[in-house]
C-alpha cells in the first residue's frame, strides 16, 4: 500500500470558490433561459408569424441561441477557472446589459416599458456591480490564475 501521498499542488487542485460556482450555476441558468427561448420560438413560429409585431421571429430565435451558446461558454470558463475567463465573464455582462436595454427599448411597447423601467433599472444597477464584485474578490483571482502561491 502506497502510504506516500505527495499533494497535487496543480491549477485543477485549487478548490472552486462558493461564489463562482454560484455564478457559474446563474449563468447556466441564464442560458437554460435563452435555449428555452429560442425553442419556444420554434414552436410557436407559425403563429408569431400571423402576429403584428415589430421584430421577427427568427431575430428573436438567434438572439436566444446566441446568447445561450455565449452562457454555456462563460459557464464552461468560469467552472474550470480559465484565466481569461474573469474578463469573459465581466465582458459578457456589460454586452448582456447593453443588449438587453437596446432590445427593451426597441422591442417593448411604450406602456409596458413605463411599467417596467425601474425595475430592470435597479436589477442592472445591482447586477453589474455584483458581477463585478464577484469576479474581482481574491478568492476568485487566485482561482482564476491558479493560485501561485508556490510551496515546496
Amino acid at each position: 500500500m502506497n502510504t506516500n501521498i505527495t499533494p497535487d499542488l496543480t491549477p485543477k487542485s485549487i478548490k472552486r470558490p462558493r461564489i463562482l460556482t454560484i455564478f457559474s450555476v446563474i449563468v447556466f441558468l441564464f442560458s437554460f433561459f435563452h435555449f428555452f427561448s429560442t425553442l419556444q420560438v420554434f414552436i410557436y413560429l407559425q403563429i408569431l408569424q400571423t402576429l403584428p409585431v415589430t421584430i421577427s421571429p427568427y431575430y428573436l430565435a438567434v438572439e436566444g441561441l446566441i446568447w445561450g451558446f455565449l452562457g454555456l461558454f462563460l459557464t464552461w470558463s468560469l467552472w474550470t477557472g480559465k484565466p481569461w475567463s474573469q474578463r469573459a465573464g465581466l465582458l459578457l455582462s456589460l454586452a448582456y446589459m447593453i443588449f438587453f436595454w437596446i432590445d427593451l427599448i426597441w422591442i417593448a411597447e411604450p406602456d409596458i416599458l413605463q411599467t417596467r423601467w425601474l425595475i430592470n433599472l435597479i436589477l442592472t444597477a445591482l447586477g453589474i456591480p455584483a458581477v463585478i464584485l464577484i469576479l474581482n474578490l481574491k478568492s476568485s483571482r487566485d482561482y482564476f490564475s491558479g493560485n501561485p502561491a508556490k510551496i515546496d
